[in-house]
């Protein structure tokens, strides 16, 4: 009888030290993983998610300079200020509307 509880507690032991190995090989592929998303991250130029004002003022920014490259396009291409000022008008209907639909978190 003790030979039998002898080969179940080494058994049970050889199952721990399996259990053991396995838990180390996973913690060693969340830890490479972890890694490699780190220095792709840092390879890609990816930061941390911007506070608010940052994004909104980044936002900002970039819907001024395309609504000034459209502006300057349409005079350049019409030379009429008339045109300038029906594209401007356009856009202040047009930017809040785009403004919703592409950047409001709220809706997700």
């Amino acid at each position: 009888m003790s030979k039998e509880r002898a080969q179940r507690r080494a058994l049970r032991e050889q199952a721990a030290a399996q259990r053991l190995l396995a838990e180390q090989a996973n913690r060693e592929r969340t830890a490479a993983r972890a890694r490699r998303r780190a220095l792709l991250g840092r390879l890609f130029g990816r930061r941390p998610a911007a506070p608010a004002n940052a994004r909104r003022k980044e936002i900002r920014a970039t819907i001024g300079s395309v609504l000034l490259v459209v502006v300057v396009l349409a005079y350049l291409l019409s030379r009429s200020l008339t045109i300038v000022i029906g594209v401007l008008l356009i856009a202040v209907i047009v930017v809040p509307a785009l403004v919703i639909m592409l950047f409001d978190r709220s809706r997700r």
